[in-house]
């Protein structure tokens, strides 16, 4: 039997009684005389190897006392006992760390705990340099000296107690001056503990709070979000972890907003401002510290590593008017945080970053992967030096300063854009800052045996990768066959690339001229290929063919350079309706065309160098053709228009137009009709119709059909281009024929520059309304037979068409008309609701595969 007594100056009668039993006994030198153990049973402990193997010489039923000062599980002889296979029984005592801090009576639960019997003293500096609360096991060598000498400045209290437990024991409070004197005076007495303090033991902000947690508190759980990483543990997409730094009344009302506006809940961090934002360092990728800028950056220096891995810091000032980017601005997304708190606080953002006060893309903020001198090349481009693009393909650039093209002359830096690795990249000129920027371009198909581990099929995708020289940053997807959507070491590949994981079922796949098909694979899983014909079905080209192992294959695809051509709806024209989406479109492109007025509507947004194309009316036939040249030419183009791209607008002329090798994406924006409903209320609030009376394109006989149907239909009818100085009789003839259906009392209104400074509103009805008040820039609606006008709490007219729900009973079309139920109506069953799709995946899902032949 092994039996470990913690010591911690006191002897007890169990100890004794023990020790007088052994044929053993384990223990310091002063602990053996103080309990009179004669030298043949004695092991001095100093290493505890030779002791062990002292203990495990002994017959195995022999009694062994151990004898370790303090609480002999921490930072004690029990672990090493344990991982040798010895089982002893343990009677502990208070550890000399845990009797320090009872001596001054301080809270030490959230305290951090360093022993530098295990390593140097440099762990215990570093820590004690960020967390107001520190205690130090010190040794020969490692204690107060080297403490008091490694945080001068930084104003510690150093609470030094010597021979703690025992009954000359010796506690000492001192600040760095009387620290140092005592370490001048040689005045210390082995052994002692000490405990480094940001604040003396009796201010009420060293007491601290009560921790969630105890120890190591920035160690995530294997299921928790990790800062750095933008997916969760089950690849999902996962949104920043933002910590806020809140200790005064201002700071919480100040985070509360901030919450509000980006529509999450941030975690708090209360209490002692330092332990807070060392907590939040390790926890989150964005930090808001509502302290002062100087304060944050004293506690946050020691703590910086590299901006590709510390946390984005904003510093908000305790008034609230400024959202200041303290590091992180561009990787650590500081700089786009500190936007959206101003916006939340109504104050300003001060970004400072070079690029962002110069409205110059950032090179380490494209979405690409990227390698290289960035500092050196961004500052040739803030320079307004000459620095050259070397584009291997005419992938898609961000707008970029008129300094930086590829006919550049002299350069002094350059940019080459390359899918391939650094080292097999495109030969640019010898000698100049580089950067190489990794495009999006690439897409790897897999295949494997079930069960495969994810480390096997890295190492074949890595080989792959690096036999052919393509950088695996350019990687944008993992394909493989449908029978994988579920195969764990691929979706944990794609986790680990941070990529989309992509399957296609069989008969697409075998659809693909593979290059290298297998018929065994045919037989297994109804295709000859996975790996190259995902690559195919990917519309990529094939550019290494299959790399396979006994259990998996791996192929790579490069998807063709296209550019981009985004129709942009810019909304009725107030900036507040502008959406998101649509400003990023404009401030992406290196290419802008559109109408001459909405094109001044979103110059600034226009970055530098952007090449622009403002025509005017009439003139949509050319630059819609210059927008999609634009495009095949490698740009990216924002074509904008008004209101929403899709309605009475661009976005169908393009695509008739013709859109192949180029990629288009539709913005939309919010078109007029919905503007002028919002203005007037809710006229559109049942089924309606939006139709255009100008005949420049279109037939009048087509127009009035249509304007027939929705007067007979009962539709509230919305009036695009209603009239203009050479069309004066198109809205009469129009109006007149909604008379024929409506009685005389139907609301119509007019909505001339609707959202915009000139806003004009007039309501009237369908006996009264004049249509001289109707001028290019406005637009009518025609009610129903049951649209009225209302009126709002502040005496403003309002036109609201009732939804006629079941559940109000007419009570606002004023007419009793209770529509049915769905309850009522039988429901479908899942067969015929989903119909063919559901019943061939249940057909897969019984026939199943095992899957244990490699697929190719």
């Amino acid at each position: 039997m092994i039996r470990v007594h913690g010591y911690l100056g006191t002897l007890t009668e169990a100890m004794n009684r023990d020790v007088a039993d052994s044929a053993l006994v384990v223990g310091g030198r002063r602990h053996l005389d103080a309990l009179g153990v004669p030298e043949d049973k004695r092991q001095v402990l100093g290493l505890i190897g030779p002791a062990i193997e002292r203990i495990q010489s002994l017959p195995t039923d022999s009694k062994v006392t151990v004898v370790a000062s303090g609480d002999p599980m921490f930072f004690g002889v029990v672990r090493r006992m344990r991982q040798a296979g010895l089982r002893p029984e343990v009677i502990t005592a208070p550890s000399s760390l845990q009797a320090a801090f009872a001596a001054i009576a301080l809270p030490w639960d959230d305290a951090q705990l360093v022993s530098s019997h295990t390593g140097g003293i440099e762990s215990a500096i570093r820590v004690a340099k960020v967390h107001p609360k520190v205690g130090v096991l010190t040794a020969p060598h490692k204690g107060l000296p080297e403490l008091v000498a490694g945080l001068a400045g930084l104003s510690r209290y150093y609470v030094v107690a010597e021979r703690i437990g025992e009954e000359n024991q010796r506690i000492r409070i001192l600040d760095e001056d009387a620290a140092r004197a005592v370490v001048d005076a040689e005045d210390l007495t082995s052994p002692y503990v000490v405990l480094v303090l940001a604040h003396h033991p009796d201010d009420p902000a060293e007491i601290g709070v009560s921790p969630e947690l105890v120890g190591d508190v920035n160690t995530p759980g294997p299921q928790d979000p990790t800062p750095g990483s933008d997916t969760n543990p089950d690849g999902s997409d996962r949104t920043p972890i933002i910590g806020q730094i809140i200790n005064t009344d201002a700071a919480i009302a100040h985070a509360e907003a901030i919450d509000k506006a980006l529509g999450i809940t941030t975690r708090k961090y209360p209490g002692p401002a330092t332990a807070g934002l060392v907590e939040a360092w390790g926890q989150c990728d964005l930090i808001v510290s509502h302290l002062a800028l100087g304060a944050t950056t004293r506690i946050i220096a020691p703590l910086l590593a590299s901006k590709k891995t510390d946390p984005g810091v904003v510093v908000v000032d305790e008034a609230g008017r400024f959202a200041i980017p303290l590091v992180g601005g561009h990787v650590g997304g500081a700089n786009g945080l500190a936007r959206q708190i101003s916006e939340a606080l109504g104050g300003t953002a001060v970004v400072s970053t070079a690029t962002d006060s110069l409205g110059v893309p950032a090179l380490d903020q494209l979405g690409w992967a990227y390698e290289g001198d960035v500092a050196g090349v961004t500052g040739a481009i803030i320079a307004g030096r000459p620095v050259a693009v070397v584009r291997e393909h005419r992938w898609p650039l961000p707008p970029l300063p008129r300094n930086v093209s590829e006919e550049a002359a002299s350069p002094v830096a350059q940019i080459i854009v390359t899918d391939r690795t650094a080292q097999s990249a495109p030969t640019g000129t010898d000698g100049l800052p580089t950067v190489v920027l990794h495009p999006r371009s690439l897409v790897v198909g897999m295949g494997c045996n079930s069960g495969t581990d994810v480390e096997a099929l890295r190492a074949l995708f890595d080989k792959t990768l690096a036999d052919a020289g393509l950088a695996v940053g350019s990687v944008s997807a993992l394909l493989s066959h449908e029978v994988k959507a579920g195969e764990l070491g691929l979706i944990r590949l794609a986790h680990q690339l941070g990529v989309e994981y992509r399957t296609y079922p069989a008969d697409v796949l075998a659809a693909q001229d593979a290059p290298n098909p297998s018929q065994v694979v045919a037989r297994e899983v109804g295709t000859g290929s996975v790996s190259e014909a995902s690559v195919l079905a990917a519309k990529a080209e094939l550019i290494v063919p299959k790399h396979k192992t006994s259990e998996a294959t791996c192929a790579v695809g490069r998807i063709p350079a296209r550019g981009h051509l985004a129709v942009v709806g810019l909304g009725p024209g107030s900036r507040d309706l502008l959406a998101p989406r649509a400003m990023k479109a404009i401030q992406d492109a290196t290419f802008v065309a559109g109408y001459a007025p909405y094109v001044r509507q979103i110059r600034d947004l226009v970055r530098p160098g952007v090449e622009i194309l403002a025509t005017k009316m009439g003139t949509e036939e050319e630059r819609t053709e210059a927008a999609i040249e634009a495009a095949r030419a490698g740009n990216n183009v924002a074509f904008v228009c008004g209101g929403d791209p899709a309605i009475y607008a661009m976005a169908s002329p393009t695509l008739e137009m013709g859109t192949d090798g180029i990629d288009v994406e539709i913005v939309p924006g919010i078109t007029a009709e919905l503007a002028i409903s919002a203005i007037l209320g809710a006229p559109l609030g049942h089924d309606h119709a939006t139709i255009s009376l100008s005949d420049l394109h279109t037939d009048w006989d087509l127009i009035l059909k249509r304007v027939h149907a929705a007067a007979e239909g009962d539709l509230v009818t919305t009036f695009y281009n209603p009239r203009s100085r050479t069309r004066t009789h198109q809205l009469p003839d129009a109006l007149a024929i909604m008379a024929e259906h409506r009685p005389p009392t139907t609301p119509v209104a007019m909505i001339s520059h609707a959202e915009r400074r000139q806003q004009e509103v007039i309501m009237s009805t369908l006996a009264e309304f004049k249509p001289e008040w109707v001028g290019m820039t406005a637009m009518v609606v025609v009610g129903s037979s049951t649209t009225k006008y209302v009126t709002s709490g502040d005496g403003r007219q309002m036109m609201v068409t009732p939804r006629d729900y079941h559940w109000m009973d007419g009570a606002i079309s004023a007419h009793s008309q209770k529509n049915y139920s769905h309850r009522d109506l039988p429901k479908a069953d899942d067969a015929s609701y989903f119909g063919q799709r559901k019943a061939r995946k249940d057909s897969a899902d019984e026939a199943g595969n095992d899957g244990r032949t490699q697929e190719g």
